[in-house]
């Protein structure tokens, strides 16, 4: 079956609800919904989960829900979904830019959605067929790659991805006595949870992680999925209905567009939903879990708790190691620092927000310097997010009331095209030293989730070299009284220290979901989709950054506790990115043909064909008569 695009005249006629939706519904789902008052968008995307003659997914054999991931593939391979509603475009508008910005923002959101699916679909594959013994089908090998450090069990290293080569990461587990392995769990909930739906709250910061977290529902949970789309990004419903035409089809997804906060409390309180997912702040976490407590009166809070699984925030640390450090090692740390701060403005639960450095280093003002220079050399981009400048102008006023130095780093906008103001750069403050007079917490203790970065001076006169990051480090970030989250971090050490096996009880004891050595912890999301996982530390028990994971994809950590590790090459080497050089659309069109597709040998053909169109009309552009005319075009 060929799948429907965004000009189909069904999709034109209800956009926003389910594919095929039955013409009768289940008769309790249509009495609870019109009970509920519900829009009858949320009502025919309900019933179409709840239809008495569809499978039930928990049920189905693994072969057939390969037969769905391969589908979903397909539908990604196609490419119709990159124009689908011009999502993209639509993306730009949000942010705010133009020009130059705007294009490269449409071809790297593109790329990391197309790369994202690809990678979580293939691995989710290869995952069950080798589980399920088919023939041909190798051991993964993350799961050849296995070795104890400790009490730890580590599987890894392989590498990260063919886009980023010299990363590896390695899946840290640390076993439970109660260990349950996950897919029993799963199966059991989901088969007491039949005729139920999981509700998926949609991401408002990237396009990419609504559909991420619909496919770790469906096909590694086994939950039927209603996605209520984020009030910023209704246009995501074109192109997820394209991609996810096999399980729209087959009733056990379905969309609707966001209405208001009290009917997205009445869809909550809908009978028929058994689990919500949500990407988004901590407040809004616990929010869910009211409402949910409010519709089920019987259930413990623990029960509640356990029905919402959460990605949320972090006051991301930025950890510099002390050691000698070239200056080509110090001007690349400042380099990530300043480009994961400046991505999104900010914008990000990955965001960096805390630089920590021992107090008593001594390249600390070289670096503060180079720091600086990096900030004002890589250009800004507009704080787009609701309430983004309003939030950060609050904290940064508090720090300022507090006597803490607040330095606003000016910097050229993204492109000419696109307008920022002073509300937009980051501001550096300098919170001092723990225990000192004059230290102000007040940076760490919420996720700013816009432009301010903070500096933090760890007293390590008594611990120097290799025990400051395991006798200071370690303890102060892990004590949630100091620092607010668990989702990620980053550490960066000099080569003069030697190989990062001498990192590994650091590593053991670093209670974040996510660890890059020497690289950007925006990277951090990438494994999720080849076997690791994404979510806070297990062991952060106020769950500031969230409860459960998603990933997983081989079985191999269930309910343990557990962390990814990624290492990058030596601070030596160039980072990936750089905001004040991002790649050229052209480049990263060509990727795309290369990564979204199934052969090697067609993305070569179809890479091939975009440089001579691109040349050709770029030629044309030249030409006085005919170059003004593609122009106008």
């Amino acid at each position: 079956m060929a799948p429907r695009t965004a000009t189909s005249p069904e999709y034109q006629d209800r956009k926003f609800s389910c594919a095929t939706t039955s013409s009768t519904l289940n008769a309790a789902a249509k009495t609870a919904a019109a009970e509920s008052e519900l829009p009858s968008i949320y009502i025919e995307a309900l019933g179409h989960l709840l239809q008495d003659d569809t499978p039930p997914l928990a049920t189905l054999p693994d072969q057939d829900v390969i037969t769905i991931a391969k589908e979903i593939l397909q539908n990604i391979y196609t490419k119709e979904w990159s124009e689908a509603g011009q999502w993209a475009a639509e993306e730009a508008k949000l942010y705010k830019l133009g020009g130059s910005a705007a294009d490269v923002s449409m071809a790297m959101g593109k790329l990391v959605m197309g790369s994202a699916l690809i990678d979580y679909l293939r691995t989710f594959i290869e995952a069950i067929e080798y589980k399920l013994g088919v023939e041909g089908v190798k051991e993964p090998e993350l799961l050849t790659k296995k070795r104890s450090v400790g009490d730890d069990v580590v599987y890894g290293p392989i590498n990260v991805s063919a886009t980023l080569p010299g990363n590896t990461l390695e899946i840290w587990t640390t076993p439970s006595d109660n260990m349950e392995s996950e897919e029993k769990k799963d199966t059991e909930e989901s088969s007491n949870e039949l005729g139920k739906v999981a509700v998926v709250l949609g991401a408002g910061n990237q396009s990419m992680l609504t559909i991420i977290d619909v496919l770790d529902n469906v096909l590694r949970h086994r939950r039927p999925v209603i996605i209520k789309h984020h009030p910023l990004r209704p246009w995501l419903a074109a192109p997820y209905d394209i991609i996810l035409q096999p399980l729209a089809t087959r009733g056990y997804f379905s969309q609707c567009e966001d209405v208001s906060v009290d009917v997205t409390k009445t869809l909550l309180s809908h009978p028929a939903v058994k689990h919500v997912h949500i990407t988004g702040s901590f407040s809004t976490a616990k929010a869910v879990e009211d409402v949910l407590q409010t519709a089920n009166p019987t259930l413990s809070s623990s029960k509640v708790k356990s029905m919402v699984t959460s990605e949320l925030g972090c006051a991301t640390p930025q950890i510099i190691d002390d050691g000698d450090y070239t200056e080509l090692e110090l001007l690349h740390v400042a380099s990530m620092i300043a480009c994961g701060k400046k991505s999104n403005c900010g914008s990000n639960c990955l965001s960096p927000q805390v630089v920590v450095m021992p107090k008593q280093w001594k390249q600390k003002d070289l670096f503060r310097e180079k720091l600086l220079e990096e900030l004002k050399r890589q250009p800004t981009t507009p704080c787009y997010y609701p309430g983004s400048v309003d939030k950060n102008k609050s904290l940064v006023d508090g720090c300022k009331q507090f006597g803490s130095k607040c330095t606003t780093i000016v910097a050229p906008s993204v492109s000419e095209e696109t307008a920022v103001g002073e509300g937009d750069h980051v501001v550096l403050v300098e919170c001092g030293t723990p225990g000192e007079e004059g230290f102000n917490s007040q940076p760490l203790l919420v996720e700013a989730f816009g432009p301010t970065l903070s500096i933090v001076e760890l007293d390590s006169e008594q611990d120097e070299n290799e025990m400051y990051l395991a006798n200071v480090v370690v303890p102060f970030l892990n004590n949630k009284e100091n620092i607010f989250g668990s989702l990620s971090c980053s550490v960066f050490t000099p080569k003069s220290k030697g190989s990062y096996e001498r990192l590994e009880k650091v590593l053991s004891t670093l209670n974040y979901g996510t660890v890059a050595i020497n690289q950007m912890n925006l990277f951090g999301y990438t494994p999720s989709a080849k076997g690791g996982i994404w979510g806070g530390h297990s062991l952060e028990t106020l769950g500031q950054s969230g409860n459960g994971n998603i990933g997983d994809l081989f079985g191999i950590i269930g309910k343990n506790t557990a962390k990814v590790v990624v290492y990058g090459p030596s601070l030596e080497t160039k980072p990936p990115l750089d905001n004040a050089s991002p790649p050229p659309t052209v480049v990263l069109d060509i990727v795309r043909e290369f990564v979204c597709t199934d052969s090697i040998l067609k993305g070569m053909g179809n890479a091939l064909a975009l440089v001579i169109s691109r040349t050709f009309y770029g030629t044309l552009s030249y030409l006085p008569i005919v170059g003004r005319f593609v122009g106008s075009k």
